[in-house]
């Protein structure tokens, strides 16, 4: 007998084993039991999320001798045995002319779907209710939904209809309004990972935890991609599946890769770093796969780190950023190993590269006021788009002085340095900390009679030339006449 796929041994048999769907399940079951079912269904949802399976267990159940003798009694029914899968009626099932399957991605036309529903107007040959399932109902053409909308409108007797889709927004209303909808959720990781575990000691493997955990992930909420995923490794393996066995056979980087990346970003040393993705890109993974991988290793981290309580997500915060925008770069370039190495190279940048050179005691007021403008303009770079607050209020800042690390800044408005003072001042004095690499404190003064912030700012000659300038012109817009 050839091999069976797991995700195919893996279909639930009742209503109780519809993984992830509870809301789903608990409904329908309720319905069922009360006999109150609908003629036409319409499930919407992800891929591999049960939509087919559902629509079975309903056919299943609507023709189910047992379902019926407990409906006639007013014997309430548990999930368990919705349906009973043990009666003539659902062993019979799958090879039942009365339970029709129709693939609408394949067969969209009007002609293949009057040729389909031509027997619904017949009464079921073997079974109580004669039920159509469509799958991917979307991908039918215009003409051929309309031509199953009369039918779902006024339903021949003892006929249902269960409709499949993936993309609800391309369903016309009009089937929508005549249907009663399920709508199916993305299965979570905390649900996936338990039940491959009990699905690999049925099958008398060991699967780790971590590596439920690595495959439930990577199935993005779809169970049917993590039953396919875990068959793969099962075929692979030998009684036991390991992490670094998910990882061989799934061609992904693992995570002590990934941790060798990150150790030697977080130290500023690119040579490691420069060993550490060769490594990467030896293993054949694609650039943005790696970049995608080190996001995710990122985010486990910091979850990690929240675990223990800690908070200082900054340097970790900052890596995302810059790969998250280098996964945008690499879609449609040609170099999308380069883009990678030189973000991560970047990021290992040594922070001294940056840092002003001490001052000495006989520098000029010049010298310390260039010194003091260049600390300021590399904390408002640092600061990124996390802290726009705080760059907008620097914009209205001018450098006046900088002496025994204080710097000074001044603003026109009483408003706006005072919310600098409350809300930023703190901030701004740590991030110039960073970025010069000892204590920097700031002092607030106010001047009425400020000139432009663009004007004071200017490092000397620029600022001498540009005053000149003005004069000569007349002008009174300094970035202008820059």
């Amino acid at each position: 007998m050839a091999y069976e796929a797991l995700y195919t041994r893996g279909r639930p048999k009742t209503l109780s084993q519809l993984i992830g769907q509870e809301h789903i399940s608990n409904a329908l079951a309720r319905a069922i039991s009360g006999g109150r079912t609908s003629h036409a269904y319409l499930l919407v949802g992800t891929r591999g999320t049960g939509k087919t399976s559902t629509a079975r267990l309903l056919s299943k159940a609507m023709n189910c001798d047992r379902v019926h003798e407990a409906q006639k009694s007013g014997r309430p029914l548990d999930k368990k045995e919705i349906p009973c899968n043990k009666c003539d009626s659902c062993k019979n099932f799958d090879s039942s002319p009365d339970n029709v399957e129709f693939d609408a991605a394949s067969n969209r036309s009007v002609e293949d779907v009057t040729r389909l529903l031509s027997t619904a107007y017949l009464a079921p040959l073997r079974a109580r209710v004669k039920t159509f399932i469509i799958d991917e109902v979307h991908m039918l053409s215009f003409e051929a939904v309309n031509s199953i909308l009369k039918l779902i409108e006024e339903p021949p007797p003892n006929v249902a209809f269960f409709l499949a889709t993936t993309e609800i927004n391309k369903v016309p209303m009009t089937i929508r309004s005549r249907c009663q909808v399920l709508n199916f959720r993305l299965i979570p990781q905390q649900t996936i990972a338990p039940y491959l575990l009990t699905l690999a000691r049925r099958l008398n493997v060991t699967l780790h935890e971590d590596a439920a955990k690595k495959i439930a992930r990577l199935a993005e909420g779809s169970m049917r991609d993590a039953l396919t995923y875990l068959d793969q490794c099962y075929a692979m393996a030998d009684k036991e599946i390991t992490l670094a066995d998910v990882n061989e056979t799934l061609g992904l980087i693992s995570d002590e890769n990934l941790d060798e990346i990150i150790s030697a970003v977080k130290a500023k040393d690119r040579a490691a770093v420069s060993r550490a993705v060769t490594g990467a890109f030896r293993s054949g993974l694609a650039a943005n796969s790696i970049a995608e991988s080190l996001i995710t290793r990122l985010r486990d981290i910091e979850f990690e780190m929240l675990s223990r309580d800690e908070k200082n997500f900054a340097e970790l915060d900052k890596i995302i950023d810059a790969l998250r925008k280098s996964t945008g770069e690499m879609y449609g370039s040609g170099i999308p190993d380069i883009i990678l190495e030189m973000t991560l190279m970047k990021l290992a940048a040594p922070v001294q590269n940056f840092i002003a050179p001490p001052i000495a005691q006989n520098v000029s007021a010049n010298t310390n006021l260039d010194v003091g403008q260049k600390i300021f303009y590399d904390v408002i770079n640092y600061s990124g788009e996390k802290t726009m607050s705080l760059k907008s209020l620097a914009d209205k800042a001018v450098v006046t002085n900088f002496a025994d690390d204080t710097l000074t800044l001044c603003f026109k408005s009483d408003a706006v340095a005072a919310v600098f003072k409350d809300t930023h001042q703190n901030n701004f004095e740590q991030l110039a900390a960073q970025v010069a690499g000892r204590e920097i404190k700031i002092s607030v003064v106010i001047d009425k009679n400020l000139p432009p912030p663009f004007l004071n700012n200017m490092p000397e000659p620029e600022r001498s030339n540009l005053v000149n300038a003005m004069k000569t012109f007349q002008a009174t817009d300094a970035a202008k006449i820059k």
